[in-house]
């Protein structure tokens, strides 16, 4: 025989149930958004590193700096920038409207640690998903000796993945990165990527670098 509960019995469970998702649901909404924010930057990451490919390979040359954005200037960023990716609008005398004007860092201060080599007036483009990039001048040159490259050049670049939508934080939707000459986009290149991602989160990380190596090392995942 079926046991009938009393009113008093459904409302304590029902109590119970809504303490429980109270207590739960804000913690399954931060992380699914932190995994949109991570989605989103992955997604720009290969498509800056795919640009990078596509130049290279329609010069014919073996890294950027043989192609006609080795010119270290804002120029060449801006033609790099608008011949391979989706843009949809350009700043180049101040970040805003591309992105947000104010940013602030994890720990709730104003960010202004901005690469030098990234002012105001570099070429800053919103793209078609939403996303923001700028990008500071073009490639110079790599150096090659005893038959293998032992360095290549590179840019300094931010990636905001939602443009000026929130929470516009450093290591949430903004991100330092490094695009080198053949394509790779790392935090220094043969640097074990778990030593810059412990700068994630210092408020005097250079130019606010950490938590791209951060993420990537931890398999594309934003636990922090």
């Amino acid at each position: 025989m079926k046991q009938a509960f009393t009113l008093a019995e459904v409302l304590v469970t029902l109590g119970i149930i809504g303490v429980i998702s109270a207590m739960t649901l804000p913690t399954l909404v931060k992380n699914h958004q932190r995994q949109v924010y991570v989605t989103q930057l992955q997604k720009v990451v290969n498509e800056l590193s795919q640009a990078a490919e596509r130049a290279i390979q329609e010069s014919n040359a073996i890294t950027l700096t043989e192609t006609p954005y080795r010119t270290s200037n804002n120029r060449a960023a801006q033609q790099f920038l608008s011949k391979y990716l989706k843009v949809i609008q350009t700043c180049t005398t101040d970040r805003s409207p591309c992105m947000a004007s104010v940013y602030k860092q994890l720990n709730g201060t104003v960010f202004n640690g901005w690469a030098m080599n990234v002012n105001a007036t570099s070429p800053c483009v919103s793209l078609a998903d939403g996303a923001a990039v700028c990008m500071s001048g073009g490639f110079e040159t790599d150096e090659y000796s005893d038959g293998e490259y032992n360095w290549h050049d590179y840019v300094r670049i931010y990636i905001d993945v939602n443009g000026q939508q929130g929470p516009n934080i450093l290591g949430r939707d903004l991100f330092y990165a490094e695009l080198y000459s053949d394509g790779k986009i790392a935090e220094g290149y043969d640097i074990d990527p778990t030593w810059h991602g412990n700068e994630c989160g210092v408020a005097n990380a250079t130019y606010g670098s950490g938590c791209l190596s951060k993420i990537m090392s931890d398999g594309w995942k934003m636990d922090y």
